[in-house]
């Protein structure tokens, strides 16, 4: 009886044990899927597909998109907004007169914290427009949490042209 008890005990411990350990984070992996969903969430916005950006999104009362040109400024908080916005960005947006429209990410930084990460990327928006080539350039950072399927999700998204 005394065995049973000492081998049950063991057993118990070597659970809890086990289960305490954390998996150990696949960095350049996570860095990988976090690129696929920023650059995923950029082609269904030039395919003018908003469902198919809202994908991208956690949908709370937090999400939160904040544009930054020059001295002004708009913020928009909670997922009910975002996605009125999202639905009117690529309804209205105005293709007319763009050729040859190509989106450059250069990835600044990303850091990856358990379910947690945030990037920063150098945007360049190369066209032609009416006849003449164009550039936008911007600096954007996104912050993003992984859900329970594990997969990545924008939380915040921050856009400052320059």
């Amino acid at each position: 009886m005394k065995n049973i008890a000492v081998v049950l005990c063991s057993a118990i411990m070597m659970v809890y044990f086990l289960s305490s350990c954390k998996q150990k984070v696949d960095v350049e992996k996570e860095k990988e899927a976090i690129r696929t969903v920023i650059n995923s969430e950029t082609q269904a916005w030039i395919d003018k597909n908003p469902e198919k950006m809202k994908e991208f999104y956690i949908h709370d009362d937090l999400q939160t998109r904040v544009n930054i040109q020059d001295s002004i400024y708009t913020v928009v908080t909670g997922w009910d907004k975002r996605s009125i916005a999202i639905d009117t960005l690529t309804k209205y947006a105005d293709w007319v007169g763009v050729d040859e429209f190509k989106v450059e990410k250069e990835f600044l930084v990303i850091k990856v914290m358990d379910d947690a990460a945030w990037a920063v990327i150098k945007e360049t928006q190369n066209m032609v427009y009416n006849g003449s080539p164009a550039i936008g350039v911007a600096i954007i950072n996104v912050m993003l949490e992984k859900n329970r399927k594990e997969n990545w999700k924008i939380s915040c998204f921050v856009k400052s042209s320059i």
